[in-house]
């Protein structure tokens, strides 16, 4: 009889805990349960003592949970706001920080505005709250109070944070919108210093930069510099075209974090390429006077040519990339003697007509000749084309020529033999060489060079 009474009273209990399933429903009870905050008074700062406050919470059922503090004046502060959580046990640590109203991804509208992303509440007694709402619209919340005290709440700050130039050419072209300098002036120490180029219509896909060697080492309160060539000196093609902003987000130990932006505009971006057409040099010895018909060409790979006589070329020249590239003269047609090179005849051109574009320039394109026993290498050079076949622009006032993608030129010249070559000159070749940068395509259609008496 007393083993029948306690199965009547058991019944009652199983039927409030069972579903329509007829399976046990744990989810009954308060959606909020077990929300505690300790201690109740931090002081975040980032020294290691008491910097941060545990706060723990558990949900029985899924809910949108905020957590939220209020000043004396009834100002909200939000640490998480409409976060969607499932049942469960949640712990998370605390240091001071809530979030801006600023938004999360880079926003155009807001270039050289310093926008604070996050930062640690003042000192002071706090309202906290950790507010769970249901499907159904059913809220439960548990509250307390939190004091802050000893705070770093001080932004650091990227002042004259400048971008140069804003219009950016990354084609090697050695004009000096190659590459954009990145400058400001941090004033802390910070724990996590980012600079990133960003398409503001693809905030997901970024450009990271590192920091140029400076007094100040990364992420140290100081001056720093940036430089951003687009991944042109690590054989990369540049992003595409177009407009971006070159972003720095800066957040210190202690959470606060700040974000500043500046426009760039990037045109006429690629990897420059070049070639001489099937790798083909048209040879010849002109034993006559300049201009004459008295015409030898290559035989065999060989060229005579009679001391006091010309060794002369014709090549074409293509560009097979999708940037223009930048060349300057001596034109075709120029003429060299033998024991001279490039740099004296700019020399002789400077004087006679004040125009220093014949010297070496960095990001300029030559075709050269060159041989086995020089000492200078390529000492003949000519620009990738004549004139006609070129673009001329003037850029900063100065004039610049450029062959542009998918076009071709002529480039021709003769180099006097006016004296013996050194002994064991025998084979010469021809070249393309980008100036500072490299010799793009080297040893073209080598000949044996055989000089004589006429």
């Amino acid at each position: 009889m007393l083993k029948h009474s306690k199965q009547i009273l058991i019944l009652p209990l199983l039927i409030i805990f069972t579903t329509a399933c007829g399976r046990l429903d744990f989810g009954l009870g308060p959606l909020l349960y077990d929300v505690s905050v300790s201690p109740d008074s931090i002081s975040p700062n980032a020294d290691g003592d008491t910097d941060v406050t545990d706060i723990n919470y558990s949900l029985r059922r899924s809910a949108t949970v905020s957590i939220y503090f209020e000043n004396d004046a009834g100002e909200r502060s939000y640490f998480r706001e409409k976060q969607q959580r499932a049942p469960g046990n949640y712990n998370v640590l605390w240091g001071g920080v809530v979030d801006s109203a600023a938004p999360a991804e880079f926003d155009a509208a807001s270039y050289g505005t310093l926008q604070t992303l996050s930062n640690v509440l003042s000192n002071g007694t706090y309202k906290w709250t950790i507010e769970a709402i249901e499907e159904d619209g059913s809220t439960d919340e548990s509250n307390g109070q939190i004091t802050l005290r000893n705070v770093d709440n001080e932004l650091p700050q990227l002042h004259n944070f400048a971008v140069v130039p804003e219009t950016f050419r990354p084609n090697q072209d050695g004009l000096r919108d190659d590459r954009v300098s990145i400058s400001y002036y941090l004033t802390k120490d910070v724990d996590k210093l980012l600079i990133y180029l960003v398409d503001p219509n693809e905030p997901d896909v970024r450009f990271y930069l590192g920091d140029e060697p400076g007094v100040a080492k990364p992420n140290e309160r100081g001056a720093h510099n940036h430089r951003y060539e687009g991944g042109i000196d690590l054989k990369t093609v540049p992003p595409p075209d177009g407009e971006y902003a070159i972003v720095a987000d800066a957040r210190d130990l202690s959470g606060n974090r700040v974000r500043i932006a500046q426009k760039l505009t990037i045109e006429d971006g690629g990897k420059p390429r070049a070639d001489v057409l099937m790798s083909e040099i048209d040879w010849y010895a002109q034993w006559g006077d300049e201009g004459s018909d008295d015409i030898h060409p290559e035989m065999n790979r060989i060229v005579g040519v009679p001391l006091g006589k010309r060794l002369c070329f014709r090549a074409v020249i293509v560009n097979e990339g999708t940037v223009p590239i930048r060349t300057s003269g001596p034109w075709p047609g120029q003429e060299y003697r033998f024991g001279e090179n490039v740099n004296t005849l700019a020399e002789r051109e400077e004087i006679k007509s004040g125009d220093q574009s014949w010297f070496q320039q960095p990001g300029v394109w030559r075709f050269g000749i060159n041989f086995d026993t020089t000492g200078f290498d390529f000492p003949y050079r000519w620009a990738v084309g004549r004139q006609d076949d070129l673009e001329r622009r003037v850029i900063d006032g100065d004039e610049q020529w450029y062959l542009l993608p998918e076009q071709r030129s002529e480039v021709h010249g003769c180099i006097q033999i006016d004296e013996e070559p050194p002994i064991g000159t025998n084979v010469w070749w021809g070249g393309l060489i980008h100036q500072q940068v490299g010799v793009p395509n080297n040893n073209i259609d080598r000949i044996t060079v055989q000089v004589g008496v006429p």
